[in-house]
């Protein structure tokens, strides 16, 4: 079962950081709920990505990979402060 275990592990950080993303939500108490999974999930899957492409690819396609994923944690970031300033407004 070629590839078995790179899907094991990649999906086991994300499922990981997905869970401690919502431990730190509640200790912090930010409150943010579900917003805290994904954060951490995004996060664990940015890491989870960047080691996969260093160690199949070399340094320079892990940091691309790696910084793809950044820009969608960003671009997450954005849709919730728009989000969030429209439900205060309505």
């Amino acid at each position: 079962m070629y590839g078995f275990k790179f899907g094991f592990i990649d999906n086991a950080i994300v499922a990981i950081s997905a869970i401690i993303g919502i431990h730190l939500d509640e200790m912090l108490g930010y409150n943010l709920g579900p917003q805290g999974a994904l954060y951490g999930a995004l996060i664990g899957h940015t890491f989870s990505d960047m080691l996969a492409g260093y160690l199949d690819f070399g340094w320079q396609i892990g940091l691309n990979m790696a910084l793809g994923c950044f820009s969608v944690i960003v671009l997450v970031y954005i849709y919730f402060l728009f989000r969030d300033n429209y439900e205060r407004k309505y």
